[in-house]
């Protein structure tokens, strides 16, 4: 922006502006002066705008979003992305492999969707549940009795709610175990999911969790026994990420439990 400030011999002004705002040729000098500071200061935010747009086309670029994707990615969605890249880039997850989907991704068959990403089997495609004990009284948190934890489960089986709680109860040694009535796990609401995951219905990954440190992270232990690659969500709905199974463990440290039954 061009800005012009021409102070009279008087206790008048005149401001000459080449944008779209405009003053009386001839008003009070503190009128003026407040109305050039913000003009000035537009003109701050407007360079401050193009300048986060940039950084955001940068972001991106680092990022490797496909061209097609990147009008739709929002800043939310990138800050979400950045995350999980993060997480798992400072875990040193070599075999880590990044891969983006089609937007028709979850309107197809687990097969096909397993060719998308370039797996062998559709049980190497795993999802992440967030899971909430509702009976948990701990004050503390407490890794072994927590109120949530992340559960990593095969497309190809279901989640089994008893089977979690007696796994979970036998965290602790025999004689601090509680009562099999303390726990009651049931899949958590999306405002908890988005809250302490960070990441949207279908996106949702164990690296870079908002609340990563208070929620632990619990792999089916069909999973270690089926397969040594898994798919998971990448921290964008069209984002997914493929990581070696013992890499994964070591990396989340993982409770592996057994938590699941085939649908086969």
């Amino acid at each position: 922006k061009d800005y012009t400030l021409r102070v009279s011999a008087g206790a008048t002004q005149c401001l000459y502006y080449t944008g779209a705002y405009h003053l009386p040729n001839r008003c009070s000098i503190s009128t003026v002066t407040l109305f050039y500071e913000l003009l000035v200061h537009q003109a701050k935010m407007e360079k401050l705008a193009d300048l986060e747009a940039r950084v955001q086309n940068l972001e991106k670029i680092k990022l490797k979003i496909p061209s097609d994707k990147q009008g739709d990615v929002t800043k939310d969605e990138i800050s979400a992305i950045s995350r999980a890249r993060h997480h798992v880039e400072s875990k040193k997850c070599y075999s880590a492999s990044w891969k983006w989907v089609p937007k028709d991704y979850y309107s197809k068959q687990l097969d096909q969707r397993s060719v998308i990403l370039g797996a062998r089997s559709p049980m190497q495609l795993c999802k992440a549940l967030l899971m909430e004990n509702r009976s948990v009284e701990a004050k503390q948190f407490d890794r072994l009795n927590a109120q949530f934890y992340l559960v990593v489960v095969q497309y190809g089986a279901e989640l089994n709610t008893k089977k979690l709680e007696i796994e979970v109860r036998a965290l602790k040694p025999l004689q601090e175990r509680l009562e099999a009535s303390k726990f009651n796990f049931r899949l958590a609401s999306a405002e908890d999911n988005d809250r302490l995951t960070g990441y949207v219905h279908n996106s949702v990954t164990p690296f870079g969790m908002i609340a990563q440190a208070t929620v632990p992270i619990i792999l089916a232990s069909a999973v270690v026994k089926d397969i040594k690659f898994m798919f998971m969500g990448g921290g964008h709905v069209d984002l997914k990420l493929g990581m070696a199974v013992d890499e994964f463990v070591k990396a989340t440290g993982a409770f592996v439990l057994d938590v699941s039954d085939s649908r086969r």
